[in-house]
């Protein structure tokens, strides 16, 4: 399993934006084959507003295909002028 932790930064003025956009990403991320979790969270900073996307996918070639749906390249279009900074972070599960 891959875990994927995604951080990102806006504007407070932006934030519902931002999560409004993330939320439909969540809602058809969540439908893909090999996701098994997809949450959001968010936390407000001294100047900014956090937000932080953990992933859960089956495999890799699950993320691979993540990464080139349609909704996924949408959402790109949509918050790349609205994000400050961002960071994504895969990791693999150890499992017993």
């Amino acid at each position: 399993m891959i875990a994927v932790i995604a951080t990102l930064h806006c504007e407070a003025d932006n934030e519902e934006h931002l999560v409004s956009a993330l939320k439909t990403l969540q809602f058809h991320s969540r439908q893909e084959s090999g996701c098994e979790r997809y949450d959001l969270a968010r936390r407000e900073l001294d100047d900014k507003i956090q937000l932080v996307v953990t992933e859960l996918w089956k495999d890799k070639a699950a993320l691979d295909s993540h990464f080139h749906a349609e909704h996924f390249t949408r959402f790109g279009s949509q918050a790349s002028d609205i994000v400050l900074d961002s960071e994504i972070i895969q990791y693999e599960v150890i499992e017993d």
